[in-house]
């Protein structure tokens, strides 16, 4: 086959796998932006969750022990 029709059909698949690749970053970007009601309430849910546990360690967690050094006397 003639290298110059090869080249072309190179840069004619770049450009389409280039198109391909923005046009599924544009889908991906908005699927992340619009999410729906159950995803973003189990989503706040989660959050919250977290918050409240990390809440309830630092009230009923255990006091980090003390360094050697500062027993003695």
């Amino acid at each position: 086959m003639n290298p110059y029709l090869l080249e072309m059909e190179v840069k004619e698949r770049r450009r389409a796998m280039l198109e391909e690749a923005k046009r599924r970053r544009l889908v991906a970007l908005y699927n992340a932006d619009n999410r729906g009601r159950t995803d973003r309430l189990i989503l706040a849910l989660a959050e919250w969750l977290i918050r409240s546990g990390e809440r309830l360690r630092r009230r009923h967690g255990q006091p980090p022990p003390l360094a050697h050094g500062l027993c003695r006397k």
